[in-house]
Parts: C-alpha cells; structure tokens; sequence
C-alpha cells in the first residue's frame, strides 16, 4: 500500500512537469524552416509524460482500491462467512439434545471449545487455551449452581 501511495506522488509531480513542459512549449518560436517546427519535441515529451503520468496514477489507485477491498473483504468475510454460521447452528442444536444425556459439563466444554475454535481467526487459535477455558468455565459454573444455589443441572453420564 504505501508503494502504490508513493507511485502516486510521483505520478503528480511527473503530471506536473509534463504539464510545464507542455505549456512552456507554447512560448517557443514557431518558425518553421521544415514541416516540423523547435516547439513540435517539447510538446511531444510534454504531451507523452502528462499521459504516462495519468497511467501512473490511474493504476496507483486501482491496486490501491483493490488491496483495500480485499483487506475490507478478509475482515468481513470473517466472522459472517456462511460455514461459520452453520457450524455453529449445527454445535448449538447438538448441544441442545445432548444436554440431558451428556451432561451440562460434557457438552458445555464441547460447545465452548468448538464454539471458540469455529469463531477465532485462523491466526489466532490456541487450543490449549480453549481446552483449558471449556472445561474449567463448565466445571465452575456446574459446581457453582449445585453446591451455592442448590440448582439442579443436567449431570448427564457423570450423574
């Protein structure tokens, strides 16, 4: 990204020497001793830096729009692409029917682990932290609600 910037910059200047050039050339004496006058170079190499100038950063700015869209299109792609959502509509419905023969704390740490494995970014799972996260938080919050609030949870093949 910051060639593409720097292409632009240049391709401004180059812009504007051909364009100096260009009008510097106006000023020359048009006397023509063959068909082709002194002002005829000037103009030309005015006339072809201004273009090659304007490709420049015609093509500075197309590489630019795209790298930006394509960093736009990684960043949303992420958490909404379409197999993420139905991984984790998948894991949520198993969750909800294996509750009762599992176990709150089986299938929590299942869910949580995979839950978080599905939603992290590929650069930054790190499984033995998801492992230690899923099973301690449902451990935790089993022995919490059964031995504090004397709330029943489903024990599963543990119970």
């Amino acid at each position: 990204m910051v060639q593409q910037k720097k292409d632009i910059w240049s391709g401004f200047f180059s812009l504007i020497l051909g364009l100096a050039v260009l009008i510097a050339s106006f000023g020359i004496d048009k006397t023509r001793l063959a068909g082709v006058g002194p002002e005829y170079l000037p103009k030309a190499v005015g006339i072809y830096i201004s273009i090659l100038s304007l490709i420049l950063i015609s093509n500075s700015l197309y590489e630019l729009n795209i790298k930006k869209t394509k960093e736009k299109k990684d960043k949303d792609e992420g958490p909404l692409e379409v197999r993420t959502f139905v991984a984790s509509v998948i894991l949520l419905i198993s969750y909800i029917f294996l509750l009762k023969v599992l176990g709150f704390i089986i299938m929590s740490a299942v869910f949580l682990f995979g839950e978080m494995y599905i939603l992290a970014p590929r650069n930054h799972r790190n499984i033995l932290l998801f492992l230690i996260l899923s099973t301690g938080l449902p451990t935790a919050v089993y022995f919490l609600f059964v031995n504090v609030f004397n709330l029943l949870l489903p024990a599963g093949i543990l119970g």
